[in-house]
């Protein structure tokens, strides 16, 4: 039986406020059924974090990498087309090669393996590597890094299906500068963008547990792209930014909320630790504050983000909706109808899939597809 909502009620319930509840749209949302997925008969796990890309523009299908065979496989988490399906193995050695990656696009050019400092994509029949810091060499020794991608969903949208680019968010590990990137498979351009240095800094927690080594927390900003629209999130705070390929246009948002923090508190201690030990602890404290997800797709006319409040015994999961000009709509508890909700989250077919962690199974993908109908949005 679903879980049926009444935004209508969550405003009540977050407001009391005329004002706020008239402008607010007649709007539900509604869960599925627990859905589940044997990963096991593909030889994965549902509890090791896996990076997965949708295969089209609707969401109907993705590609997810198995680990444990180096295989790219087939899933589909639709409750009529539920499938999961063996692919082709990518090759670690030899001619077509990709080394080990930490996420993957698919794009209509083909698919992009990203590491932390390069990318590789086929063309011609042969690996194109595209290292960072021979690309933006600046004569110094300073590191380039690849960031935009939320670990935690294990996507990366760095390419439109309408479009011929791929996008990232490129750091300089010498000046902690962050630059956006355009690559249109031939050459690339930097997008004017202005990210939020002071509060990056503010949040940043670091060790240099060795000589030329350094740990950090998660801080790095998201990246989303969505049509030619590049969209910039930070994991600390609610801020959300938008640039236009068109008119290179920057707008920033700063949202307010009745039911969580608008950002983590800021870090006890930023660096100076005394040992690793001490770094953790603080890290750890920062990490399980509120947290912010990557923004994504609904539909033609809704964006989402889920917000997860800190990690106590019983945290919650709330979630924003956003028009296509980043205006926000509505916010309300996911975890007012369904407790039992891990972090994991990705468009599927116009509905939000969030994995269950009710009676967590290593072999099966436990889930639900939360529906949203608001009527006047789209």
């Amino acid at each position: 039986m679903k879980n049926l909502l009444f935004l209508g009620i969550i405003a009540f319930l977050i407001g009391c406020n005329d004002e706020k509840s008239s402008s607010l749209p007649n709007s539900q949302i509604s869960f599925s059924e627990e859905l589940s997925l044997d990963f096991g008969e593909v030889g994965m796990s549902s509890e090791i974090p896996f990076s997965i890309s949708p295969l089209d523009q609707k969401n109907e299908s993705f590609l997810v990498f198995n680990t444990f065979y180096r295989r790219l496989d087939t899933v589909s988490f639709s409750s009529k087309k539920m499938r999961l399906v063996p692919g082709v193995e990518v090759p670690k050695e030899g001619p077509g090669s990709i080394p080990g990656f930490a996420t993957f696009s698919y794009t209509e050019q083909g698919i992009l393996f990203f590491t932390a400092n390069e990318f590789y994509y086929f063309k011609d029949g042969e690996t194109i590597k595209i290292r960072m810091s021979e690309v933006f060499s600046d004569g110094s020794k300073s590191l380039k890094s690849i960031y935009g991608y939320d670990v935690t969903n294990g996507i990366f949208k760095s390419a439109s299906f309408k479009g011929d680019f791929i996008s990232m968010i490129v750091k300089d590990s010498e000046t902690e500068k962050y630059t956006l990137m355009k690559y249109d498979f031939e050459t690339f351009e930097e997008i004017p963008f202005s990210f939020d240095s002071e509060q990056i800094s503010k949040h940043r927690i670091s060790f240099d547990f060795a000589k030329g080594s350094t740990v950090s927390n998660s801080f790095s900003p998201y990246l989303t792209v969505a049509d030619s629209v590049l969209i910039v999130s930070y994991p600390f705070m609610n801020k959300i930014s938008k640039i236009g390929l068109d008119d290179l246009k920057q707008v920033d948002f700063l949202y307010e909320s009745m039911l969580f923090k608008t950002q983590k508190d800021l870090p006890e201690q930023k660096n100076d630790f005394k040992d690793l030990s001490e770094f953790m602890e603080i890290n750890s404290r920062w990490s399980k504050d509120v947290n912010y997800g990557s923004v994504y797709r609904l539909n033609n006319g809704l964006l989402y983000r889920i917000v997860f409040e800190a990690q106590d015994e019983s945290p919650k999961k709330f979630l924003e909706l956003f028009d296509n000009s980043l205006k926000k709509i509505i916010e309300f508890d996911l975890t007012a109808i369904q407790s039992k909700l891990k972090p994991f989250y990705i468009t599927v077919e116009g509905k939000i899939l969030i994995q269950s962690s009710k009676d967590p199974d290593e072999d099966v993908f436990k889930y639900y597809l939360i529906s949203v109908d608001s009527a006047g949005v789209n």
